[in-house]
């Protein structure tokens, strides 16, 4: 109970202070210490399970940690989605990422199993910056991961796993994430 009442005066807190944001629900949108949280005017967060008729599994969780960074354009839309960064996140205008989605820029865990037992994960998880560039559309319950790089106009399918680089005007779809069309631009 408390741990809800505190989420919702976080949001308050950041509700107040980005007037230009559009909020369908409440949302977790936390920076920790020497972390940043950025989003452009006019973005929409959708949280309420109602707002997105596909079903939203939960919230839009929006947490930067550890020095960790994170950039939203103007005009994006995200449903239910948690961004999550340790190093850096930045995605586009005009972007939209849809139901369920996860866009994690680390492991939170380190893949060694003698500093997974002595639990450091802050010093040892690995960690690479995400780009997503302008104009892009995330499927649903897709995740992308740590190193990804999106050119603008990127389409992602439903379900995918995205890592590595892709150039502008493609749509990818798999898991891995592959090239599936080029797009006429």
């Amino acid at each position: 109970m408390f741990r809800g009442l505190l989420l919702r005066i976080l949001f308050f807190k950041y509700w107040c202070s980005h007037r230009k944001l559009t909020y369908r629900g409440w949302s977790v949108i936390y920076a920790f210490p020497k972390s940043l949280i950025k989003i452009g005017d006019k973005t929409s967060l959708y949280s309420s399970f109602s707002s997105n008729m596909l079903g939203l599994y939960q919230r839009c969780i929006i947490v930067a940690r550890y020095g960790g960074k994170i950039e939203i354009g103007e005009n994006c839309g995200i449903s239910g989605s948690t961004i999550y960064a340790w190093n850096s996140i930045k995605i586009g205008d005009y972007t939209r990422v849809g139901a369920n989605c996860k866009i994690i820029d680390n492991d939170f865990h380190p893949v060694e199993l003698e500093h997974r037992h002595k639990a450091l994960n802050e010093e040892y998880a690995r960690r690479a910056p995400i780009e997503i560039g302008d104009d892009c559309f995330i499927g649903m319950n897709s995740v992308i991961l740590k190193g990804t790089k999106l050119g603008n106009n990127v389409i992602v399918g439903a379900g995918s796993v995205v890592h590595g680089s892709f150039p502008d005007n493609c749509i990818i779809a798999g898991n891995p994430a592959k090239i599936i069309k080029m797009l006429d631009e």
